[in-house]
């Protein structure tokens, strides 16, 4: 009695052991892909933590994957059938970006680097500016003032 519950011990931890490695097997399993990349808020240059990516099919906008990111931005989609992709922010906010990702047996693993998103509450017209990122000691987003339009009563 003893004999047997040891041995059906061992084999259910064993067989957990196993179950905890097939995820990271099936990242690098050939005909699969990995999309990872970081999002960032643009006006405040911080982290956007607990944020949904969705990685959507580029051919019919069908769903493939959904992937949260961690409390740094950073989010990874892996075991995705290789193809072309289009990965959407949803954040609320935000204004989406859709970036086009292409996975093939060349380039299984597409890096989309620091996703900057800018807020709702700032204009449409903004630019980016990377060497500014880059040194983060100037703002992330120029924003580009709207100029009202002026009435004057005679």
């Amino acid at each position: 009695m003893k004999t047997s519950f040891a041995s059906a011990a061992l084999l259910g931890v064993s067989l957990l052991a196993a179950g905890a490695q097939l995820p990271a097997h099936a990242a690098s399993q050939p005909g699969r892909g990995t999309v990872s990349g970081r999002l960032y808020d643009g006006q405040t240059q911080e982290p956007i933590p607990h944020s949904y990516v969705v990685v959507l099919r580029a051919s019919d906008g069908r769903f493939v994957q959904s992937v949260e990111t961690d409390a740094n931005g950073h989010f990874r989609a892996t075991g995705l059938p290789l193809g072309r992709y289009v990965v959407r922010t949803t954040v609320l906010g935000y204004h989406a970006i859709r970036p086009a990702v292409a996975l093939n047996s060349t380039r299984q693993q597409h890096a989309l680097g620091t996703v900057v998103l800018v807020p709702l509450t700032m204009p449409l017209v903004a630019r980016a500016d990377k060497q500014a990122w880059a040194k983060r000691a100037t703002p992330v987003a120029a924003v580009e003032p709207r100029r009202p339009a002026l009435r004057v009563r005679s």
